[in-house]
């Protein structure tokens, strides 16, 4: 079976081009090859922060999508794949998308599967906005659509649409091979960390104002951040110097860092499955977050059994307590270390998820 993977695969930056990344590492370290698998780079020319105005947004996605199509174009012309596997972020994206699978549709037989990496289906499915048009349009062509979480796969179930997967994201085996080589983890007491796109929908506004009454702690933001942002971060903290705003740093110090923490905070607006959330529990951290995605699924407690608090998105109070309760219920926390370890053993291995994904494109090319 041959398989073209469509991704960003060239970048960093991202949580889809570090899924493809993890999955093309995994697959060349295999010895045993059951799929033959090739990669399109749908990589942007750079990356666009999700508070861009709409128009400039539009702009600059048909300068770059015009080039990657055509590219995509090139690549159906010379050779033949069973199945092209497409990730999607939705948006604008979904015209691409469209395109993609009318593409492949003529330039052969393959098959077509549309992976959506985002958790905002619920969301649309409620608008019934010109996103959620597109999106029915993509998922009425292709011939698989996988999602990240339940609320997505049950949205488009409840719509009458029965061609959805769910596929979870994975722990990668690097990230673990990384953990197992540094020292042995030293929590620092009351550090704070955050990683991600510094931007106001990853909930770093909320953030700093949640820490800003708490006393003796240290809270360290790493990603990416604008320098209006930073301005008014530190503005929020009256320049304390218990805020510490270090930019984009190496995945390895992003690891160490996670070690180090007491607590890990992502307080979000919205998210499909995070990564960094993965990273977090295979660090053992204690995490404050919110149920959006498949966060839910993720730290869900189960059998009595706490994996982190969940807070609604924009809540400084609830954000506020669920923080200082973790920095404080010492017992409570080191419950919760050790259950978010041990569960991202069982469902987010890197194998079990390899599976489920063969078993996925088996089944497709099979139809």
């Amino acid at each position: 079976m041959k398989v073209l993977l469509v991704a960003p695969a060239s970048k960093a930056s991202g949580g889809i081009s570090r899924w493809t990344q993890h999955i093309k590492a995994y697959y060349d370290s295999l010895d045993e090859k059951i799929v033959e698998l090739n990669f399109f780079d749908t990589a942007r020319s750079e990356f666009i922060p999700d508070d861009i105005a709409f128009i400039p947004r539009v702009k600059l996605a048909i300068r770059d999508y015009r080039v990657i199509i055509r590219n995509f174009n090139e690549v159906l012309k010379k050779d033949k794949y069973d199945i092209v596997h497409i990730t999607s972020s939705a948006g604008i994206g979904l015209l691409r998308d469209l395109y993609m699978i009318r593409a492949i549709k003529k330039f052969g037989s393959q098959r077509s599967i549309i992976h959506f990496r985002f958790g905002r289906i619920p969301e649309l499915a409620k608008k019934k906005n010109w996103e959620w048009k597109l999106l029915c349009c993509v998922v009425k062509q292709a011939d698989r659509i996988l999602v990240l979480d339940k609320q997505s796969y049950k949205s488009l179930l409840d719509c009458g649409y029965t061609n959805v997967d769910l596929l979870s994201n994975m722990i990668a085996p690097g990230v673990e091979k990384m953990i197992r080589s540094m020292p042995p983890e030293s929590r620092i007491p009351r550090r704070l960390l955050f990683v991600g796109h510094c931007i106001a929908t990853k909930g770093v506004y909320e953030l700093v104002k949640a820490c800003k009454g708490i006393q003796s702690i240290r809270l360290v933001l790493i990603g990416a951040i604008k320098d209006d942002v930073r301005k008014d971060l530190l503005d929020i903290s009256d320049g304390g110097d218990w805020l510490e705003i270090l930019g984009e740093k190496p995945y390895s110090q992003v690891i160490e860092e996670m070690l180090k923490c007491d607590v890990f905070v992502l307080p979000t607006y919205t998210e499909g499955f995070p990564n960094v959330i993965l990273e977090t529990m295979a660090c053992g951290c204690a995490i404050v977050t919110t149920p959006v995605g498949a966060i839910p699924e993720m730290l869900e407690e189960k059998e009595g059994k706490a994996y982190g608090i969940m807070v609604e998105p924009m809540n400084v109070q609830l954000l506020n307590k669920a923080i200082e309760r973790l920095l404080e219920d010492e017992p409570f926390k080191q419950d919760c270390r050790k259950n978010v370890q041990i569960r991202v053993k069982e469902r987010y291995s890197m194998s079990k998820v390899w599976d489920d994904l063969n078993g996925i494109w088996k089944e497709v090319s099979t139809k």
